[in-house]
């Protein structure tokens, strides 16, 4: 009996010892990549301070057409999900004639421990493929693209090796990508798109949803009043004032309208709806982030539009195909309602 206690007792010091030396191998391999350094860059994020400003131009008419690319949530660029994506949005470029490109959040899939999850290889084969229509493109950080392998500024910097990438920051401001570009038309400024930076989570991976801090708004606040021409504005998380939109607001017409998940699950981003509130030069806010809504609808006096995934590796509704927002803004014209028009664009 004593000779089988004694050997009970081994093999339960064993066996703890190897849960443990899991536990610790699992723990350090979660907090390598939760923290790991990106691929060396061929640019510093501290360059991004030093960015000249941003000019895009409407066309002869006048019209600016703005191609929005949301929560594509790639895992490596070359999976079957992924190349289907890739192949997607290929097509729709090519139908799909632009003057600037947001990637507006979520480019990459977040807190993914695979091995083979490569956000630098999947991000390098997107802007490789926006890269060859020549076009202006940037980025609005999402809550994903910053929780595993790299922070938001180490996927700026990899994004800056690209001829047609533009981004922008302000020093003293949260947030990593902040700035306007600013809408030309036969040498006159006839309006602003506006690039923000929504947050990620309070404790990285895990946490609760951040928020639009007081900073980043007067930045806002401060750049829309010495332009002082209508301001389109895009970022990833949406605000409290979407969910009202959606109940109140006067739906656009053609844009199809769904809901599974909240609009106002980050509560702490009224403080952006309360500091812009009645603002006359903001004209539209542009989200994506809630995987299952489509929403269009002016309310207030601008336009809140909240765009469904563009990926297949993304969450989404049954049935649902992925797709990306066209707006086109017609500078020409002061009544906000007749300045925008929207489509969702499928593949």
């Amino acid at each position: 009996m004593k000779k089988y206690i004694i050997k009970h007792k081994k093999f339960l010091i064993s066996l703890v010892a190897v849960i443990l030396t899991a536990v610790l191998v699992f723990g350090g391999y979660v907090g390598y990549r939760m923290f790991a350094a990106a691929p060396e860059a061929q640019h510093s994020y501290g360059e991004i301070y030093e960015q000249k400003q941003v000019v895009i131009n409407t066309d002869e008419k006048g019209l600016l057409r703005v191609l929005k690319i949301n929560d594509t949530h790639f895992f490596d660029g070359t999976c079957s999900s992924d190349k289907k994506t890739l192949d997607d949005l290929k097509v729709i470029l090519d139908k799909t004639p632009c003057d600037f490109i947001v990637l507006d959040g979520d480019i990459v899939d977040g807190f993914n421990l695979k091995l083979s999850y490569d956000k630098y290889t999947a991000i390098d084969l997107l802007a490789q493929l926006i890269e060859s229509y020549n076009t202006p493109w940037t980025f609005a950080p999402g809550n994903n693209d910053s929780e595993i392998d790299g922070e938001n500024e180490d996927v700026i910097a990899f994004m800056m090796q690209y001829e047609n990438f533009v981004c922008g920051n302000e020093k003293g401001v949260d947030g990593d990508m902040q700035f306007f570009a600013d809408v030309m038309h036969n040498g006159e400024l006839v309006h602003t798109i506006a690039i923000m930076d929504s947050g990620a989570r309070t404790v990285k991976a895990i946490g609760k949803y951040d928020y639009i801090k007081e900073s980043q708004i007067n930045w806002l606040l401060d750049g829309i009043e010495e332009r002082r021409v209508k301001t389109s504005i895009f970022f990833h998380m949406a605000t409290p004032a979407f969910k009202a939109a959606y109940e109140n607001g006067e739906d656009y017409d053609g844009m199809p309208r769904e809901e599974l998940f909240p609009f106002d699950e980050i509560p702490k981003n009224v403080l952006f709806d309360d500091m812009t509130k009645g603002n006359e030069y903001i004209s539209l806010i542009s989200t994506g982030h809630i995987h299952s809504n489509n929403l269009c609808s002016f309310y207030k006096g601008r336009y809140y539009q909240l765009s469904s995934v563009s990926g297949y590796s993304a969450m989404r509704m049954p049935g649902s195909v992925p797709s990306c927002t066209l707006t086109v803004i017609d500078t020409n014209q002061t009544d906000t309602q007749k300045m925008y028009s929207f489509e969702k664009i499928e593949a």
